[in-house]
């Protein structure tokens, strides 16, 4: 059966038109995705009206396709100009743009790369073969089990970034009170924001990150003459090359990233945001050169790009199996499944297996696509840190802009992105990382969401929290020795130096 779906999946995949559907989604991703605020979600909702006249598997393909090379374009503007160009490239500015200014845009870019390209082809074989059992795995995270991971997500990663653990506590508790601010998601009734009619239902997260980094780091740029403060040799591929063989000779930290990445994009709402920051995390925590990151560490950006492609697979896990959109641009997809009669949900495999096959071994051939492309342009890519910064700064401001503009054509996200930037520039005066407080607004409303329902399934039995599983169980007893194993660890590397 499962043989037979795989042979009749491939049959459909190659055929000229669906080769061709790949490779011209995958310039459209990449290029979307470099363009700040211009996120994969938003790209493949722009084009989902173009699909409505394909075939039902084409229509998924060409889509699926957008997914993968937008998660790599996202890294281009983290690396070139500290802007992610997608939610999934926010923990992979902290390596990426320190290599550029210290003239390694080639290496950065290489990295990503073959990050990229090794996590999207990989996690889509684990896609392909295990599936059914991986999304028996997501469907045990209920709402107790939420609320923890969130917990989980940010004491770890507070206890990562910076020197003060504190400070990253309030940073991603103060992000979590903002993400508050909005409509209450178990009432509907309006909370604190202001008479602000853009701030009811959602926040605009795209303006506070491009904010936060990109308009920030141009208040610091104003006052240098170029991006780069060495010279960069951009006449061969040399440091494109020598970015792949870093990736090549960290099998381990690459393999980690990808199981991260895979599994997090299984479990429903999680997303590439979470992921990159979990990874990215862990790769500091077992690194054996920790003050590096944040400072120009190949393995950071290495666990970022890994991971954020791994997402890719791995939230059509749930999108495809349990009919749960696994991410943002997922959910687009799975109204595009049903729009073209293709109903995703525990039957999928018996009803439409050859089409599923079809969409999961599209990814194989998607990262292939990325590799030969994203390789091919990536030299004359790296020529932007070298622009002075009296041209560069008022193309990135109008790009920033005009990409925030565009999410919903109304000039409230443009302003909130100018205020978000005065506010990641007193952060970084007065070190408060920024990560934590990104990370608190991702899992904020998953954390009280998780909460309010568990509280409310146990008729007010806070005990739920902590025992109604055993992943609730294994996350808390985590989060402890997140903040117990740091002093011990400090302890240990200060003996080492002695």
């Amino acid at each position: 059966m499962v043989l037979d779906n795989l042979a009749t999946g491939l049959a459909i995949l190659l055929t000229p038109t669906n080769l061709i559907l790949i490779a011209i989604a995958v310039v459209i991703g990449v290029i979307a995705g470099s363009i700040p605020g211009f996120t994969g979600t938003n790209t493949v909702a722009i084009m989902l009206p173009f699909t409505l006249a394909m075939r039902p598997e084409s229509a998924i393909i060409f889509m699926a396709a957008i997914y993968v090379g937008a998660e790599y374009g996202g890294a281009i503007p983290a690396a070139l100009i500290n802007t992610p160009g997608t939610a999934g490239a926010t923990a992979t500015v902290l390596d990426a743009y320190p290599m550029s200014r210290q003239g390694k845009a080639g290496q950065a870019l290489g990295i990503s790369i073959l990050s990229s390209v090794v996590g999207g082809f990989l996690s889509a074989l684990v896609l392909l073969f295990l599936i059914e059992p991986i999304g028996q795995v997501s469907y045990m995270f209920g709402e107790p089990e939420f609320f923890v991971l969130a917990v989980f997500g940010i004491a770890m990663l507070s206890s990562v970034v910076g020197d003060n653990v504190w400070k990253g506590l309030v940073a991603g508790f103060f992000g979590m009170l903002f993400a508050a601010i909005t409509v209450d998601p178990l009432t509907g009734q309006r909370r604190l924001d202001f008479g602000f009619p853009e701030l009811y239902s959602d926040i605009p997260f795209i303006p506070i990150i491009v904010g936060l980094f990109a308009i920030s780091e141009l208040l610091y740029l104003i006052n240098q003459d170029r991006v780069s403060e060495t010279d960069i040799d951009v006449k061969s591929y040399h440091d494109i090359v020598e970015g792949f063989r870093e990736v090549i000779k960290r099998p381990g930290q690459v393999a980690r990233a990808l199981s991260l990445g895979t599994i997090i994009g299984a479990v429903p709402g999680a997303g590439t945001s979470l992921a990159n920051f979990v990874s990215w995390s862990e790769a500091k925590r077992a690194s054996k050169t920790p003050d590096q990151f944040g400072k120009g560490a190949p393995e950071g950006v290495i666990a970022s790009e890994t991971s954020n492609n791994a997402v890719t697979s791995g939230s059509l896990i749930p999108t495809l199996i349990l009919g749960i959109p696994g991410s943002g641009t997922t959910a687009v997809m799975l109204g595009a499944l049903l729009l073209h009669g293709i109903r995703p949900g525990p039957g999928l495999m018996r009803t439409f297996g050859p089409e599923a096959m079809a969409i999961m071994l599209s990814l194989l051939i998607a990262n292939v696509v990325l590799l030969i492309f994203a390789f091919s342009v990536s030299k004359y890519l790296v020529r932007v840190v070298l622009l002075p910064t009296k041209w560069l700064v008022p193309c990135i401001l109008v790009l920033t802009v005009v990409g925030a503009f565009a999410l919903h054509s109304t000039m409230f996200d443009p302003w909130f992105m100018i205020l978000f930037g005065f506010v990641g520039y007193l952060m970084r005066e007065t070190d408060y990382p920024i990560i934590p407080f990104i990370l608190g607004i991702i899992l904020g409303p998953i954390a009280e969401e998780g909460f309010r329902r568990s509280l409310a399934l146990s008729q007010g039995d806070p005990m739920i929290l902590f025992t109604s599983s055993s992943i609730t169980i294994v996350l808390w007893v985590l989060t402890v020795l997140v903040f117990v194993g740091r002093p011990v660890v400090s302890q240990i590397q200060a003996r080492r130096t002695i």
